[in-house]
């Protein structure tokens, strides 16, 4: 989308109202339906540009600070308002052309329009505003670290959905439940987009069915892609609410087009959630594909059990190291399917250093176990050791067999310190504490939760997992006193 003075950014407004200039100290606040011209300040924790008018706090979608804007305000109350742009008056200093046809109405990009060193900063100063506000006093924030901001994507979820008699794929719009068609996506790696394309093409030249949310009724979903970023295996996983027909047509037509294919799944769920992913059938090739991570030899199954960007996973894992700081032993009470264990048991790649002694991860699931089990194998990592589910019960156990350790660390998607996990570490002598994790809420519960147990935040690592959008995750460590 191109962007330039006096012209709309984002879609055209659906309502006209009256226009607010007023926006001193004593202007009343404004309503859906109008507008009002804004000059914007900063930005929220989602990334949207935020301004003030009277006591209210306007956010706006792709908004810039510095910028002015005329805005149409879409949802208000007293003290917030939603909005989008209608008119651009004045753009930031330094802003760039985004790449992608589709920014402005997609949901998945929020700054392709700010420069990546802009970008960095921006997440910076984020995490340093939330923590401001959570807990007076100085804490350590280094400066946002990243990677390659384009093309780094090797998962792919699109949605399936029929407009004007057509099956489209591709992301949720901004602010609505439209289905924008992707043709292009350049934070993705190139192979998913071409995956996408082709996947569409088969489907709707078999005139399967397509799920419509309003009458549910259709039988496919969605699909997930996945490229290995260094082996180039591809993977394409069917999403629908039972068993597709005529399975074969379209796994003979996917493996002609698509050469580096090795891996065709169906996934089959009901519809209740948004979640695509439910029972798992192999149609053809392998259940997963080989990818090589940060220097380790992984198996990458439909679930989302690494981060969305292998490019940067190094510097992930490199900001994890340093938040464990001297310590020879951990437990990963959140590791998924064992990327960071095994990280910390077979040391740097790219560097000096040598690995952890042992490094016991817990996983969500028995299967993500036995994952994990099979991907430390595969490494040569000795000092790994995997158990599931109750995190509190296996540090219990650990501590009954004598076992000491330095460390507990949270990686896994869903990772969270609860009041009696860090209980637990600090009777069983934990010196250190470390959240690695892109949610806020279950950051400021870890800290919340150590605190209790006398940990206090020592130093926080913002890293840039995902470019061009406004989410940021988190390296934090944690340090219990002598």
């Amino acid at each position: 989308m191109k962007r330039s003075h006096s012209v709309a950014r984002g879609p055209k407004p659906a309502t006209r109202g009256r226009q607010a200039t007023a926006a001193g100290p004593q202007a009343p606040p404004l309503r859906a339906g109008q507008k009002a011209t804004l000059r914007f300040r900063a930005f929220n924790q989602a990334g949207s540009g935020v301004a003030a008018h009277g006591a209210q706090t306007v956010a706006v979608p792709f908004a810039l600070p510095g910028e002015e804007a005329v805005v149409e305000i879409m949802e208000a109350t007293r003290l917030h308002a939603d909005g989008r742009i209608v008119a651009l008056l004045r753009k930031s200093r330094g802003v760039v052309d985004p790449r992608c046809r589709h920014f402005g109405r997609c949901g998945g990009c929020q700054w392709q329009h700010l420069p990546y060193a802009a970008q960095l900063a921006a997440k910076t100063r984020l995490i340093q505003d939330m923590l401001a506000a959570a807990f007076p006093g100085r804490v350590l924030v280094r400066e946002a670290v990243g990677s390659s901001p384009w093309e780094y994507r090797s998962r792919l979820q699109a949605v399936l959905a029929v407009r004007r008699d057509r099956t489209v794929a591709g992301y949720s719009g901004v602010g609505d439940r439209t289905i924008i068609n992707v043709q292009e996506c350049p934070i993705q790696h190139p192979a998913n987009v071409r995956m996408l394309r082709v996947a569409r093409e088969i489907i709707t030249s078999l005139g399967w069915p397509i799920y419509d949310q309003e009458t549910r009724r259709g039988l496919l979903r969605g699909l997930i892609l996945q490229t290995g970023v260094e082996t180039g295996e591809g993977m394409l996983v069917l999403c629908a609410t039972g068993d597709v027909p005529d399975r074969m047509a379209f796994v003979r037509a996917a493996i002609e087009r698509l050469p580096d294919l090795r891996s065709i799944l169906l996934s089959v769920r009901a519809p209740r959630t948004a979640e695509l992913l439910g029972r798992i059938e192999l149609l053809w090739g392998r259940p997963s594909i080989v990818d090589v991570i940060a220097g380790l030899r992984l198996q990458l199954y439909p679930a989302p059990a690494v981060p969305p960007n292998p490019r940067a996973v190094p510097t992930y894992l490199d900001a994890i190291r340093r938040a464990v700081g001297p310590a020879t032993t951990a437990v990963d009470a959140a590791c998924e399917e064992g990327l960071v264990p095994i990280a910390l048991a077979v040391g740097p790649s790219n560097g000096p250093g040598v690995g952890m002694n042992r490094v016991v991860g817990i996983a969500p699931d028995r299967e993500a176990m036995h994952r994990a089990w099979e991907n430390a194998r595969a490494n040569g990592a000795a000092g790994c050791a995997f158990y599931t589910r109750d995190a509190v019960g296996i540090i219990a156990k650990l501590r009954s067999r004598g076992e000491a350790f330095d460390a507990l660390l949270v990686s896994g998607r869903g990772g969270v310190v609860t009041p009696p996990m860090a209980a637990a570490a600090a009777g069983a002598g934990y010196r250190r504490i470390v959240y690695a994790g892109a949610s806020a809420t279950r950051f400021l519960d870890t800290v919340h939760s150590a605190a209790t147990a006398g940990y206090r935040l020592t130093d926080v690592q913002p890293v840039d997992l995902l470019p061009q959008t406004s989410r940021v995750h988190l390296v934090a460590a944690l340090t219990k006193d002598a």
